[in-house]
């Protein structure tokens, strides 16, 4: 995520814009993770990061916990830990309940 970040004026982005690379990072990074376990397979570069959707549930989630910290002042590793941390409770939540942590429904 840092890395996928790092190049781009990320403090400038508003809460919504940068949680939305930030998920497409995780993303990209967990596919390319899976395909380099099929054999024969070969990753080759990646290119920049895809933001994920607008309705993707993850990113309301995200903005809600950077809205309530002043994340810009966080140096790029604090903040994607912060970042990844986050996204791992709502995935714990959404995969035992069924039901993402701000009650949204479960569109699995």
């Amino acid at each position: 995520m840092a890395e996928a970040l790092a190049p781009l004026e990320w403090r400038s982005f508003t809460e919504r814009k940068l949680t939305r690379r930030a998920v497409g990072a995780v993303d990209r990074f967990t596919v390319a993770l899976f395909l380099s376990g099929v054999p024969g397979a070969r990753v080759g570069r990646l290119g920049p990061v895809d933001p994920v959707d607008r309705g993707d549930p993850r990113v309301e989630h995200l903005v809600a916990m950077l809205q309530s910290r002043q994340w810009r002042s966080l140096s790029l590793d604090r903040l994607c830990a912060d970042l990844v941390s986050s996204l791992a409770a709502w995935q714990v939540t959404w995969q035992s309940t069924g039901r993402s942590p701000r009650g949204m429904p479960d569109d699995r």
